[in-house]
């Protein structure tokens, strides 16, 4: 701010009065230079934002992320699909055209685990559109695939063809994996970001509980069609969805990021320099591509850290369990309809996320994580007692089902995901997106997709021989393990990001 004054006469007392007017400067984006800013602007500056108006701004902000979040309600969906699929066939081995269909366990597995194989070529698809075409455009794209694959999942009366649409319908996934924590993490206030990226995971556990209500009623093609709805909605609004600031500002659109950070950031907030920090997080995309940009120390290290923690992510069970529910049910001898306890484990675990929102931004990332593998391990020891006790080490659990404790499967292993869920499932997508700059975000956050879905792929195809080899109790006792370890992991590793600037 810079100050200048100008003097002049009072005709009246004859005496010298000061005038003093004030000149207003901020930072432009473009190189850094000073710029004045109008009348209009400057008053805004000089107000503070009511509470009111924050309320309206965030409220408006929550909206937005709720649409975005509409990928995370197709993936959820996608993803929750098989155990309704293999429910429904046990029971009715027929298609939408009238057919009869027969999968065999394998090919069981695979209607899960080709979903995740598809995430790999639908992750680098989405990062290279985003970093051309932008974060709106990504999910215009995964939208449409999501479209085509639960249509050919409802529509086509054979297994290879229903696993080419399980893959394609992955493909999808990949996209949204990558695009939707990116874009709502530059959308977002920091103040916010873990509340806000928390109802993307709401989003998820809403997609999965959607699909199980579904197919408690409905046949499998049914529950196909009606989930072709979420991402027609979600296709729909990205029409009126604002690109990212941030991307806006590293490919040279200033205009348009001003115009989209005034109506995300609200009237107070100093535009000019909110768009040099943004070039300055991201100042060394001068001097090197993006792709090298992936091999800088700092870069490396995190990219080491949120390995592990993604290892801790999958191989603590989370999509073992949801994928699977109806079959872990039939075998571990639960007193409980499978496909009831999936819809009784899904609502649980969306109160939990709703309850648990807001401490991402009090208390934190880490201890959230902490928190989330105590929460974890202590069921699934319960759940590992429970089978060792009731001698389940087969598919068949008939004799399991005269236990009196049978009714602990869907207590363990609902507290087990609740526990999961608000932590151990959905913080290491927060931190992807936190750990990396605007420039290179895309593709690392593609690169760690890319190792989670390889983990999860291998963990769910792997779902019939790690039961036959390990046994139930085995398993969910290597599960109990990872969650140990994750403790003291996240203590000594894992760095905080509550209310910092990401770029």
């Amino acid at each position: 701010m810079k100050n200048s004054s100008a003097v002049t006469s009072d005709g009246e007392e004859g005496k010298n009065t000061v005038k003093k007017t004030v000149e207003v400067f901020t930072i432009d984006g473009n190189g850094g230079e000073i710029k004045k800013i109008d009348d209009q602007e400057k008053a805004a500056l000089d107000q503070t934002e009511l509470k009111s108006d924050r309320r309206m701004r965030l409220l408006r902000q929550g909206i937005k992320v709720f649409l975005i979040s509409l990928g995370m309600w197709t993936t959820g969906s996608i993803t929750a699909f098989p155990s309704v699929m293999a429910q429904d066939l046990l029971s009715h081995n027929t298609t939408f055209s009238g057919s009869s269909i027969n999968f065999t366990s394998s090919q069981f597995d695979l209607v899960g685990s080709l979903t995740a194989l598809g995430t790999l070529p639908g992750s680098w698809a989405s990062s290279a559109t985003m970093i051309v075409m932008g974060r709106r455009f990504g999910l215009t794209v995964s939208s449409l695939c999501a479209v085509v694959g639960w249509l050919g999942v409802a529509l086509l009366s054979s297994p290879p063809g229903i696993l080419t649409a399980r893959f394609v319908s992955g493909v999808a996934v990949g996209g949204f994996s990558v695009n939707v924590n990116t874009y709502v993490s530059e959308v977002t206030d920091a103040q916010v970001r873990g509340y806000m990226s928390g109802l993307v995971s709401l989003g998820h556990v809403a997609g999965q509980l959607v699909t199980m209500v579904l197919g408690y009623a409905a046949r499998y093609y049914v529950v196909a069609i009606a989930n072709i709805t979420i991402p027609l909605v979600l296709l729909l609004s990205t029409v009126w969805l604002p690109e990212s600031p941030s991307f806006l500002v590293v490919r040279g659109h200033e205009d348009r990021a001003r115009q989209v950070l005034r109506d995300l950031r609200g009237q107070h907030v100093d535009l000019g320099v909110e768009i040099q920090r943004y070039r300055d997080m991201n100042s060394s995309q001068k001097n090197m591509s993006s792709w090298l940009g992936l091999v800088q120390l700092q870069v490396l290290k995190s990219f080491g850290v949120l390995t592990l923690l993604i290892f801790f992510q999958n191989f603590s069970g989370y999509m073992f369990i949801n994928s699977n529910i109806s079959r872990i049910m039939e075998e571990s001898g639960s007193i409980i309809e499978g496909s009831l306890c999936a819809i009784i484990m899904n609502i649980v675990q969306l109160f939990a996320v709703a309850a648990f929102l807001p401490l991402l931004d009090t208390i934190g990332r880490k201890k959230i994580l902490v928190l989330s593998c105590i929460t974890t391990m202590v069921p699934l020891a319960t759940f590992t007692v429970y089978l060792r006790g009731t001698g389940v080490v087969a598919a068949t659990a008939a004799a399991a089902r005269t236990h009196p404790y049978g009714w602990l499967p869907l207590v363990c292993l609902a507290s087990a995901q609740c526990g999961m869920v608000i932590g151990l499932h959905s913080v290491p997508f927060l931190l992807m997106t936190e750990y990396f700059p605007t420039w290179i975000r895309p593709q690392a956050v593609t690169i760690c997709r890319c190792i989670g879905m390889i983990f999860l792929f291998l963990l769910l195809q792997l779902y019939t021989p790690l039961m036959e080899g390990l046994t139930m109790a085995g398993v969910y006792f290597f599960f109990t393990c990872v969650c140990l370890l994750g403790i003291p992991f996240t203590l000594l590793f894992v760095r905080e990001t509550k209310g910092k600037d990401i770029g």
